[in-house]
């Protein structure tokens, strides 16, 4: 659904995005990370057209996307990370005016579908400016949808939002993932992201470090497994006969758990389980440790990027 090739853009003597090659597919959640300058907001963008870039091309439900053709923004709704409302307005007649600029038959009903997906039936008749900043977000989504697009490119969605706020927006997402629409989205706040996103792509001074399945990029970014054991038993003793198995590169208590580095395969940690209980080892539980966003993009991020 979205596929960008050998996408650069250049500021005078700065490459903001350098070389980048993605592909998404209908119906994907992707999650954007990267620190400030990294060239997310950039790319996005390029993406919806705003920026043009330097070289390479993006490709929209198959289709190049065109600055003399604006057909393709029929299929895009794009939601910055900054965005101006209309203070003045009541949250219906907001929407209304958007409704009206993209020509929308049958305006009130599709109102009133963004009122009901955003959760803000209840705020229709209330002045923008009276909004809680929660509220402000999810009549910014409400706007972005109101053309039916089938591709979103949210910048910074859950920025400055509450819990209660950031739970709402992630249900909103995943609504309309599973009405087949292709999300893009970037987030510092990696947990939310880790949530929704079923791929994601890392971002460090303009290059496009890891993307994929956040599983397949843990495989690759982790050659080797963490296993987990939390026992009954004299730690330090389980240490001891732990390091004696084949496969075992080095354990250590951590977290008060014991903390194995695994070479072997998936298929052979129920062994090494037997191998514990067999030994009389207090088994309290044992299961491969599986690292978060957070600790990917930090592993990551302590890469050099030429």
């Amino acid at each position: 659904m979205i596929r960008l090739e050998s996408i650069r853009k250049e500021y005078d003597d700065v490459i903001a995005v350098k070389n980048l090659n993605l592909t998404i597919n209908k119906g994907d959640i992707f999650g954007l990370i990267g620190p400030n300058g990294a060239g997310k907001t950039t790319t996005m963008k390029i993406m919806v057209g705003l920026l043009e870039p330097t070289l390479g091309r993006v490709y929209l439900d198959d289709k190049p996307i065109n600055k003399d053709d604006a057909s393709f923004r029929k299929i895009i709704g794009y939601m910055p990370d900054f965005f101006s409302l209309y203070d003045e307005l009541k949250t219906w007649e907001y929407l209304d005016f958007f409704a009206h600029a993209y020509k929308i038959p049958d305006r009130r009903n599709r109102i009133d579908e963004m009122l009901s997906l955003t959760d803000l039936d209840g705020k229709r008749n209330d002045l923008v400016a009276n909004l809680s900043r929660g509220m402000k977000q999810r009549l910014a989504i409400g706007k972005t949808l109101l053309h039916n697009p089938e591709i979103l490119v949210l910048d910074e969605p859950a920025a400055g939002l509450d819990p209660t706020a950031r739970i709402q927006l992630r249900d909103i997402i995943k609504k309309l993932s599973s009405q087949g629409k292709t999300t893009f989205i970037s987030s510092h706040i990696l947990t939310e992201l880790s949530d929704i996103c079923n791929t994601i792509g890392i971002m460090q001074k303009g290059v496009m470090v890891e993307s994929g399945k956040i599983d397949d990029i843990i495989n690759r970014v982790y050659a080797k497994k963490v296993l987990r054991l939390d026992t009954l038993s004299d730690k330090s003793a389980v240490i001891a006969f732990i390091k004696t198995i084949e496969g075992i590169e080095d354990a250590c208590i951590k977290d008060n758990f014991i903390e194995i580095l695994f070479s072997g395969s998936r298929d052979q940690i129920p062994i090494l389980h037997k191998k514990l209980v067999g030994q009389g080892i207090e088994v309290i539980s044992f299961y491969e440790y599986r690292q978060n966003l957070e600790e990917i993009f930090m592993s990551l991020s302590v890469k050099e990027v030429s």
